[in-house]
């Protein structure tokens, strides 16, 4: 059985996902899905979301 792991932005960074909404991030998607929103407007928040969120796993 395969159990997959997701972790909300809100949990990654805490109060301070809150300003990623101006992205179109909301604070409770999870980390790969705000990668994704990242990507194309601000593509150092997601490297730097991908990997705050690595040592979460």
């Amino acid at each position: 059985m395969c159990v997959v792991f997701v972790v909300a932005v809100i949990h990654v960074l805490g109060v301070h996902a809150y300003s990623f909404v101006r992205y179109g991030v909301d604070p409770h998607d999870d980390v790969e899905t705000a990668v994704k929103k990242l990507e194309a407007k601000a593509p150092h928040l997601a490297q730097f979301l991908r990997e705050a969120s690595y040592y979460l796993h």
